[in-house]
C-alpha cells in the first residue's frame, strides 16, 4: 500500500488445477470490479459435483450484478461430514470454498483491524519498517508473534463484506491423494502411477516410485512409494493425512523421514 494505496489483492493457491482459462480470467476480472465498486472481501466458488468432506462450503445469499452469478455470503460452514455434505449438494444453494480471494488491500486491512487487532498491529509493526535496515529482523519478530489462524476463520467467517462468485471453469484441488487418484492412468477401476500391477483390486490409488508394487484382492486403498517411506492407509481417509503426520511428529524417532 505504500505503492499504491489503490492495490487489489489476488490470493490463489498454488495446488489447484484449472481448465478454462478464459473463463478463469474473466471471472477474476469480475472480482476485481465487485472488490473495487462494492469495497468487499471476494470468494471464488465451485458448484459442488459430490459430497465433499474435505472442502469448506458457502451458502449463497442474495444476487448482486454481474455476468457471472454473483451473491452475498450467508454462512460458511467448514469442512461437514458426510451427511450433511449431501445435504449441501441436494439443496443446490451451496459452493464449494476454493480459498480464492480478491479484495482492496486497505479494505482487508480494516476487516483485519476489525476482527484479529493482534495480527493487525503485528503487520503494522512490519509496515512501518518497509524498505530499512530493520525490516527483516521485523518481520521474523513480528512472524513468531501472529496467531495460526486461517483467513476464513479469521475474518471471512465474520465480515459482513463477504462475496462469493459462482465460477464456470473446471477446478479440482489437487492438495490430497483423492485429488491426484483424478488425474492418474485408470488401470482395471483403479488409478496408478509409476511401477505398479494390481489383480483382483478396486478403487485404489497406487503411486509407484522405483520400486515395483504388487496388489492382489486389495480395495479402497491408497499405496505411495516415497522412497524410503511406504504409505498405506484407507483411501476414504486421506483428509486424515495431517493428523497422521502430526502423530509422527510426536514420536521424534520418525524426525528425518518427516
Amino acid at each position: 500500500m505504500k505503492k499504491d494505496k489503490d492495490a487489489i489483492m489476488v490470493v490463489l493457491p498454488s495446488d489447484h488445477f484449472i481448465n478454462q482459462e478464459s473463463i478463469f480470467v474473466e471471472t477474476v476480472k469480475q472480482a476485481v470490479e465487485i472488490a473495487e465498486r462494492r469495497r468487499g472481501l471476494i470468494t471464488i466458488g465451485i458448484k459442488p459435483t459430490r459430497p465433499e468432506t474435505g472442502y469448506g462450503y458457502i451458502q449463497m445469499g442474495n444476487r448482486v450484478r454481474g455476468n457471472i452469478p454473483t451473491f452475498k455470503v450467508t454462512r460458511f460452514t467448514e469442512k461437514p461430514n458426510l451427511e450433511i455434505a449431501k445435504d449441501f449438494l441436494m439443496d443446490g444453494n451451496y459452493l464449494w470454498n476454493s480459498g480464492m480471494f480478491v479484495w482492496r488491500a486497505d479494505v482487508y486491512l480494516r476487516e483485519m483491524q476489525k476482527y484479529l487487532p493482534e495480527m493487525y498491529n503485528c503487520l503494522m509493526e512490519v509496515y512501518k519498517t518497509i524498505g530499512t535496515d530493520e525490516e527483516e529482523k521485523t518481520i521474523n519478530r513480528q512472524y513468531d508473534l501472529i496467531e495460526g489462524i486461517s483467513v476464513d476463520f479469521g475474518i471471512m467467517q465474520k465480515t459482513r463484506k463477504a462475496y462469493v462468485i459462482k465460477s464456470e471453469f473446471q477446478w479440482d484441488d489437487i492438495g490430497s491423494f483423492s485429488a491426484m487418484a483424478r488425474f492418474a492412468e485408470n488401470y482395471r477401476g483403479n488409478s496408478i502411477k509409476g511401477k505398479t500391477f494390481l489383480e483382483q483390486s478396486e478403487n485404489c490409488f497406487v503411486l509407484g516410485k522405483e520400486k515395483l508394487i504388487i496388489g492382489f484382492g486389495i480395495k479402497d486403498l491408497i499405496i505411495v512409494d516415497a522412497g524410503d517411506v511406504l504409505l498405506v492407509m484407507d483411501k476414504n481417509r486421506d483428509q486424515e493425512i495431517k493428523h497422521l503426520v502430526n502423530l509422527l511428529k510426536e514420536k521424534h524417532k520418525y524426525d528425518e523421514y518427516l
